[in-house]
């Protein structure tokens, strides 16, 4: 698919470490990774950043490009908001403010996350009423949250970009009001801070340079939980006890599983969908005009949510024990004042000023007579094929490998079942 910008991007495959195996390009959900004449996996379609390609490979040959990989592009005070994720990556005894406070010995400024979930919660609340019995509202809504799933519905599911809730996410309402702070109470020059988002997830970078709503994000970078894991354990001795950096109840901690930010809102008919192929499979039916009877989507790309991010560390099972516990123990009350909240969706506070919806990338601009020839080459070279889905041919399986033939991308030679049986 055509790409707008020339790194859109950010996994990164290592040619020396990478042997050809075809793991990664099988598992690639969008079919954007090809193993041909160079016998090593390249991306050569739109990828939308999932991080299974980094989960499947064996030889470490596939990783997230980060702002972490390389420390120099860190502005010289570094300003962290950080995923509720990270807090589940440790001992569970281990408290949230504990890992806080040991971030803050390394960087400037420390603000806890999960607190912004409680608002975006009640400003979802909000938008939801205004819906309800609103002539000609869109239904489903979808949560903008996931920027995997944000990418696979445009380029996979254009049509339903409009079902994308109009309400900025957390990271960014935080990385907002972070450098608004900052700049009025003048702690630092406007050149020398940058806020940094610690994720779990691969797809933060490109919703970072590219994102699909806003102009340009206020966030400058994202570092991976598995990039600080080591620094914040060694720094969790020693801790300032009277000093409180978590702010949020349990429901903002509980956005790290899947459920946890429909847990958030009030009663409503919601659904929280996890996994890639799973989260396919539900817009493929929301696309054919199902579950209208649903108010609003969690889609999240990873299983069981955001614990199971390609960049975290701890067992996903394991942290979603520890999610569970948090909850219980900070409880299922948003720590906010509601009334304040509500003000502040009425004044704008959650929108994107002048939000646009993006227009879908598409790999080609076809005229009606010679998309349909197209069509019509991949079905003649499809009906040819053996069936098999070896993979072999260096596309991921025969149909992506009869669109590539009708693209002019291989010739017919390439499949190497086929070629057997005329050998035969």
């Amino acid at each position: 698919m055509e790409q707008t910008h020339p790194a859109l991007h950010y996994v990164q495959i290592d040619e020396k470490r990478c042997t050809g195996c075809v793991l990664c390009m099988k598992a690639c959900p969008v079919k954007a990774i090809r193993v041909r004449d160079r016998g090593v996996a390249e991306i050569v379609g739109a990828c939308i950043d999932c991080g299974e390609c980094i989960r499947v490979c064996p030889h470490g040959a596939v990783k997230a490009i980060t702002t972490g990989s390389d420390p120099s592009k860190l502005s010289r005070y570094t300003i962290i908001s950080a995923s509720p994720v990270l807090y589940a990556q440790f001992d569970e005894e281990v408290m949230p403010n504990e890992v806080l406070l040991a971030l803050r010995k390394v960087f400037r400024y420390i603000y806890d996350q999960a607190y912004i979930h409680e608002l975006y919660n009640v400003a979802v609340e909000l938008h939801l009423k205004e819906n309800r019995g609103k002539e000609g509202a869109v239904r489903p809504l979808i949560s903008p949250v996931c920027p995997v799933v944000n990418r696979l519905i445009r380029y996979r599911f254009p049509s339903l970009l409009k079902n994308i809730i109009p309400i900025m996410t957390p990271r960014e309402i935080a990385a907002r009001e972070l450098k608004k702070r900052l700049y009025c109470e003048k702690v630092f020059d406007t050149s020398e801070f940058g806020v940094y988002h610690i994720t779990p997830c691969s797809a933060k970078m490109g919703s970072i340079n590219y994102p699909m709503f806003l102009d340009s994000s206020y966030l400058d970078g994202a570092l991976g939980i598995n990039e600080v894991y080591e620094l914040i354990s060694k720094n969790l001795r020693d801790l300032e006890e009277d000093v409180i950096l978590h702010r949020s109840s349990g429901v903002g901690i509980g956005w790290g599983v899947s459920g946890g930010e429909i847990a958030g809102l009030e009663d409503g008919n919601f659904l929280a969908v996890s996994g890639l192929s799973e989260t396919i499979r539900y817009l493929e039916k929301i696309e054919m005009g199902l579950f209208e009877n649903i108010e609003y989507f969690e889609f999240r790309a990873c299983l069981e949510g955001c614990i199971g991010g390609p960049l975290t560390v701890a067992d996903r099972y394991q942290a979603k024990r520890t999610v569970a516990r948090f909850v219980r123990m900070f409880g299922h009350e948003k720590r906010l004042k509601y009334a304040q909240a509500e003000k502040a969706y009425h004044d704008g506070w959650f929108f994107n000023e002048g939000r646009k919806i993006p227009l879908a990338a598409t790999n080609r601009k076809l005229s009606l007579s010679d998309a349909l020839a197209r069509q019509k080459k991949i079905e003649e070279v499809f009906r040819k094929l053996p069936g098999k889905e070896c993979g072999l041919c260096g596309s991921p399986d025969c149909r992506t490998f009869a669109e590539d033939v009708a693209d002019g991308q291989v010739g017919m030679e390439r499949c190497v079942l086929l070629n057997r049986e005329k050998t035969k």
